[in-house]
């Protein structure tokens, strides 16, 4: 009886085992299976979102890709294809000689204008396009290539640059009855009554009488030395800075020199020895490096201030920074002047030529829209038509400035003052004349 009911027991714990032994294996199953379908369920939510990340990534792409077909339609619609004869512009310029990098940017600036314009539908529907003779900055090679420029059908000439050289081939443009355009500053050039003669940088009057009132205002000048060029350009900006002077009462020194001397140290002395505490210097690139290179051994720490030479790439290239480091420039712009159509040409030489504009790129830059503006204005190439619109230009926006023609022809009354700060110009403020100044 005992023995049966201990193989009883027996029988009941090994029937429990194998009970627990199954209990446990479904829920292992059932863990297992409840895993299993949380990773299924898992995967599909993973794969849920990359196919909607997939499908909005593509929509943005298309919508994006949309978007540039329409602006390239908007843009292609916008454009008129330039046709038919074109219309000439001669250009009278330095390219080779005594300033070549003048000459070569005057030319990158004339490019990139015609090509600008032309890729918005010409003039007139019509095609620009340049015949550019080489002047050498010389004056008799410059009536040769204005007199070549005069007899091959041009609507007009820029041109050229310097004053001596535009003094003489202005009358040449009067006798052909074609307008010139012309970068040089001489004030005297004005004065001729040449209704044929377009000055599209600001005269030397003007710039020469902000380098005086800036050095009596912000520069506390008592006493100022001028050094200057013999030749049209210097003597023209002396006399305008004289004439600043003696109106304010103001004591000074003039020493002049020539095209092509090597060494001021005589100039500089005497200045010196006359107690002058402030410097103008009216002078061409390779004879202002002279004169800052030697200013500062032998006046170290005079206060400079320079017509827009010091603001030239030239110059620039002959001397160290140290050599002009805080000198004043009296410039036609600044690349720093917040106008759309600085920012637009700042970008357009950063991309065409991989520039920094200056000078002469931007003052002949500006002088082919100038021109186009007035030939579009004219309706016509006549000569006469287009002389007549250009001295009826008025509030031009142009790159440089705002462009007003007076009775005299000037067109531009607006310069700015920089300061030199590692050889990089930086813009201290924009002075602005009335327009019959």
């Amino acid at each position: 009886m005992k023995k049966s009911i201990k193989q009883m027991l027996k029988g009941v714990a090994i029937f429990c085992s194998i009970v627990m032994l199954f209990t446990l294996i479904s829920a292992c199953n059932k863990k297992s299976d409840d895993t299993a379908k949380k990773e299924k369920e898992t995967e599909a939510a993973e794969k849920e979102a990359v196919e909607e990340k997939e499908s909005a990534e593509k929509k943005e792409v298309a919508e994006k890709s949309e978007a540039s077909e329409d602006k390239k339609a908007v843009e292609e619609s916008d454009k008129k294809e330039a046709s038919g004869e074109p219309i000439i512009v001669g250009v009278c310029t330095a390219m080779t000689g005594s300033s070549p990098l003048d000459g070569e940017r005057t030319k990158q600036g004339v490019e990139l204008a015609v090509k600008e314009i032309n890729a918005k539908g010409g003039v007139l529907g019509r095609p620009l396009e340049l015949m550019i003779e080489d002047d050498q900055n010389l004056a008799n090679v410059a009536v040769n290539a204005t007199n070549k420029l005069m007899n091959s059908n041009i609507v007009a000439q820029l041109g050229p640059q310097k004053s001596g050289n535009t003094k003489a081939v202005m009358g040449i443009a009067k006798e052909n009855g074609i307008p010139i355009l012309v970068g040089s500053t001489n004030p005297g050039l004005a004065d001729e009554g040449n209704e044929y003669l377009f000055r599209i940088r600001a005269s030397d009057r003007l710039v020469g009488q902000t380098a005086a009132k800036f050095a009596i205002e912000t520069l506390n000048a008592k006493k100022i030395g001028i050094l200057f060029n013999n030749d049209d350009y210097g003597m023209g900006a002396k006399g305008a800075i004289e004439s600043y002077l003696d109106t304010a009462g103001l004591e000074y020194v003039a020493e002049g020199h020539n095209t092509g001397d090597k060494d001021m140290t005589g100039q500089i002395m005497k200045l010196k020895d006359a107690g002058v505490d402030t410097i103008i210097i009216w002078t061409h690139a390779p004879e202002c490096a002279v004169v800052a290179r030697q200013l500062k051994e032998l006046l170290p720490g005079i206060p400079v201030v320079s017509g827009p030479t010091y603001t030239n790439q030239d110059f620039l290239n002959l001397v160290d920074a140290a050599d002009i480091e805080g000198a004043y420039s009296v410039a036609d712009f600044s690349v720093e002047k917040d106008t759309p159509e600085m920012k637009a040409y700042v970008a357009a030489c950063d991309e065409e030529y991989g520039i920094v504009p200056e000078l002469f790129s931007t003052t002949y830059y500006q002088g082919i829209y100038i021109l186009a503006d007035a030939i579009e204005r004219a309706g016509s190439t006549d000569h006469d038509a287009v002389r007549q619109a250009l001295s009826e230009t008025k509030d031009f926006n142009g790159v440089m400035s705002a462009v007003n023609c007076n009775a005299k022809g000037e067109m531009v009354h607006e310069v700015t003052v920089v300061v030199l700060e590692n050889k990089v110009p930086v813009m201290k403020e924009i002075v602005k004349f009335d327009v019959d100044e």
